[in-house]
């Protein structure tokens, strides 16, 4: 493996970490704020929109300057809009602005990083590299809850130390990430002014296919997000949450780093069909967990563990599906397109969860299964029809 990605990997782990410490805390946060547990949901819906409105802007900023600059300035800038998230809460409508300001700056290293294993990997190893990011992103999010779980729960840190220190990481590492990326990267620099014009000659496949993702994220963010909520309203500890997210998170790793190489090495099976068996298979883990049974420790530690492998599995077969359809000079569009959507996704699902979700009730995790479900039912749909009719090329045109 190349040295450069052995680089990329270490650094995108740690920026996990740095961004999901806070997570364990946030619904406690929110509720110190004599706020109901559905404004966490609110809340991390502003940062989606945010993101909405950065990812295509940073992907494509990133494809004309390259991708260290722009990963710095985001991450630094998330850490210090997330500290004023923490410290100024007395005024709602600065809070709004702060949370809309994160999620712009958290779409930097979040759209960039791929888009950098893209600019490291070749066609060949493309599928192997992405599981491998995959994985670093449930494994750095899994220490990222832990270590914010148990400075909350143990260490008795309150909430503006917690924010202190994950700004202070955001920072350090923004400027790591600087100095260790170099000013070699390898991407194809492009001379184009950025254009809404990426989208128009997409075509309808790429459009179909991002529309899809969207829903698929709606149903996966729900779950996500709200699970963290759900868990607390049973009663369960933030330290407890840090535990579960953890040993789930390297079990995910670990299958996505080791599993997904040895089925791509079955010549016969074709990744969009795994991809569809993926997303079919993860709705049904979660119809399962949150209706077999009434203790939630158990399905969590059971039927869900499975949900989490098809969930990492998924993503690195959508980012390879998705980047065949680019080339060497816009990956960091495409993926920035791609985070746009997610994004979206990411906007719709949580305030669809604020309107839904009440104390302790699994609905909104049922109805997320059944979105998940019908994403699936697409995918499947989508893929017939490229294969009916004979599409072998789908790359977006250059401009």
């Amino acid at each position: 493996m190349k040295k450069k990605f052995i680089f990329l990997c270490i650094l995108y782990f740690l920026f996990n970490i740095s961004v999901n410490i806070i997570h364990p805390i946030t619904t406690d946060y929110v509720k110190s704020l004599n706020l109901p547990s559905s404004y966490f949901g609110f809340f991390f819906a502003l940062m989606s929109l945010g993101q909405v409105i950065g990812s295509v802007l940073w992907g494509y900023l990133s494809d004309k300057i390259g991708r260290r600059l722009p990963i710095m300035i985001g991450l630094i800038g998330y850490g210090l809009f997330q500290f004023l998230f923490g410290y100024v809460n007395q005024i709602p409508e600065l809070i709004l602005v702060f949370r809309v300001c994160a999620g712009i700056c958290s779409s930097a290293p979040v759209t960039l990083f791929i888009s950098t294993a893209l600019d490291y990997s070749d066609s060949n190893k493309r599928t192997k590299y992405l599981s491998y990011m995959s994985a670093l992103n449930l494994l750095g999010a899994s220490v990222g809850y832990e270590i914010g779980g148990a400075l909350y729960t143990y260490a008795s840190l309150n909430f503006i130390s917690i924010f202190i220190f994950q700004t202070s990481l955001c920072v350090l590492l923004g400027i790591i990430i600087f100095i260790i990326l170099g000013k070699n990267n390898n991407y194809t620099k492009i001379n184009k002014k950025f254009s809404l014009s990426y989208f128009k000659n997409a075509g309808p496949i790429i459009i179909s296919f991002l529309v899809i993702l969207l829903i698929l994220t709606i149903g996966q963010v729900n779950i996500n997000k709200y699970l963290d909520v759900y868990f607390i309203d049973k009663g369960y500890s933030a330290g407890l949450l840090g535990h579960y997210i953890l040993i789930t998170g390297i079990i995910g790793a670990l299958a996505n780093m080791f599993i997904i190489p040895l089925i791509l090495k079955i010549k016969r099976i074709k990744e969009e069909y795994l991809l569809v068996l993926f997303v079919l298979l993860s709705s049904l883990t979660i119809f399962i967990t949150f209706n077999a049974s009434n203790n939630l420790l158990i399905m969590l530690y059971t039927t869900h563990i499975f949900y989490i492998m098809f969930k990492a599995f998924i993503t690195p077969l959508e980012q390879n599906y998705l980047s065949h359809m680019a080339n060497e000079s816009n990956y960091g569009t495409i993926m920035g397109a791609r985070q746009s959507m997610i994004s979206i996704g990411n906007v719709i699902g949580p305030l669809l969860g604020s309107i839904i979700y009440s104390n302790g009730n699994p609905l909104l995790l049922n109805i997320s299964g059944l979105i998940i479900l019908v994403s699936a039912v697409m995918f499947a749909i989508l893929f017939y029809i490229i294969k009916r009719r004979g599409i072998n090329n789908v790359e977006i045109k250059n401009q």
